[in-house]
């Protein structure tokens, strides 16, 4: 192997990230991916399940023949709390090839005796955590039940992105819990990510038992992690009649075209691809688009209402795809923050098919959609969206909680424009954008 790839390759490893070299068997050549680029390389379907499944292979791609060699960092289970639960879970987990740590402040508690051969951490988290990192590879398990031990460490993994963040307790106990860490500044999308009451419900009663199900769990979310970031499908096919004399999708906003913001934001997000269906000025769309990495998809029933543009969009997604959030072109203000957290809530396994944004029992857009809902939205006739699918099923719908207006926020009318507009303009220039506004329209009166 080339010098300079090894040590790529070690830095990696340091670093606790995933990596795979790539092997031309036919020509030796080899090169080192990065996981952060993955979604984005010539060999993108192939590296993601590889980076899964953390299997090495060989491959075909192009004609050629190559070798995955995949480099994971080895899964850590944090362990907060040296209760009974973490005397059963800790061997159990080591002996599935997880390296554990326990933190606990209490030094009657905390021992080498009652955690033999574990690494055991007589700290508060906050101090203990600072020597020894969380990252993406990491799962973390409150189990103290006392929220000075466990809140902090919580915060910590959710801050990290360590791929499961499980607590102890009720659901009363967690209701008090996530307003703590709100209160901490959480964000209430993350706060989705914590699994509680902690472990897969199978009726556990000991503490052995209850050890069995959080492992599972656990286990579950490191081998079940999607292999490919969500796809984006974005709507603009539609005539956008309320707005007569000019085609609203095309219409700036702070020098941008709508629809460009929105697949700006998918673009900045997660979601690879980003499939945009076109009908209704289809050529206006496109050049409002040039030089944007995206798939156009010509949808010739648009005039037939949204459920065409939607069931062209979901048949040109990749045969792999196993979430797609689903925007449409004329909200200008959804972040790119929401879409991944949207994407991120969907949960097969647990029967999370779909999420939606929702501030004070009002649904927004954009939604994000499992696969296992692609056949029904192949169903829909109409002007109708996703939402009769979802209003009929609301068992598998999970309401993810936003602030602000950009999930809620359209433009159908040139009023509604100029209003986003005064906000932008005030916004840049800490002035009243509904006195602005007001007095605006006054003036034109």
């Amino acid at each position: 192997m080339d010098l300079t790839l090894l040590e790529a390759l070690n830095t990696e490893r340091a670093a606790r990230r995933a990596a795979v070299l790539v092997t031309d068997l036919d020509g030796g050549a080899q090169r080192l991916v990065r996981a952060g680029d993955a979604g984005t390389d010539p060999l993108a379907p192939h590296l993601a399940e590889a980076l899964r499944s953390g299997r090495s292979g060989r491959v075909e791609a192009e004609g050629r023949r190559l070798f995955l060699t995949v480099q994971l960092p080895a899964p850590r289970l944090v362990i907060t709390g040296a209760v009974h639960i973490a005397q059963a879970l800790a061997p159990m987990a080591a002996a599935v090839g997880f390296a554990v740590t326990i933190i606990d402040p209490r030094t009657a508690f905390a021992t080498p005796e009652r955690f033999p051969g574990v690494d055991v951490r007589a700290q508060w988290p906050q101090d203990a955590l600072a020597e020894r990192s969380l990252d993406p590879f990491t799962a973390v398990a409150a189990l103290a039940h006392d929220p000075k031990i466990d809140d902090p460490a919580l915060e910590a993994a959710l801050s990290a992105g360590c791929f499961y963040v499980g607590a102890l307790g009720s659901r009363k106990s967690h209701a008090g819990r996530l307003a703590r860490l709100a209160e901490r500044g959480v964000p209430r999308a993350a706060l989705e990510r914590i699994r509680a009451p902690i472990g897969l419900d199978i009726g556990a009663a000991t503490p052995a038992e209850i050890a069995v199900s959080v492992l599972a769990q656990l286990v579950g979310e490191l081998r079940r992690r999607p292999a490919r970031p969500p796809a984006a499908l974005v709507l603009a096919a539609g005539e956008g009649t309320r707005l007569p004399g000019a085609y609203k999708l095309t219409l700036p906003l702070g020098g941008v075209p709508l629809v460009r913001r929105a697949v700006e934001a998918a673009l900045a997000a997660r979601a690879r691809p980003v499939i945009v269906v076109t009908g209704h000025e289809d050529a206006l769309v496109r050049a409002a688009l040039d030089g944007l990495d995206v798939t156009f998809v010509p949808n010739p029933d648009f005039a037939r209402g949204l459920s065409t543009s939607l069931r062209t969009g979901v048949a040109a997604l990749p045969k792999e795809t196993e979430r797609v959030v689903v925007l449409l072109g004329d909200m200008p203000k959804v972040e790119p923050a929401l879409i991944d957290c949207l994407a991120d809530a969907l949960d097969p396994a647990r029967g999370r098919l779909a999420a939606v944004p929702v501030a004070s029992g009002r649904h927004g857009n954009p939604v994000a959609l499992a696969r296992a809902l692609f056949p029904a939205l192949m169903t829909l006739e109409g002007d109708v969206g996703a939402r009769r699918i979802l209003a009929d099923n609301p068992d598998f719908v999970v309401e993810l909680p936003v602030e602000g207006e950009g999930a809620f926020v359209d433009v159908d009318t040139r009023e509604d424009l100029e209003a986003l507009e005064i906000h932008e303009i005030a916004a840049a220039s800490d002035v009243d954008a509904a006195a602005a506004l007001e007095a605006m329209r006054a003036e034109d009166a």
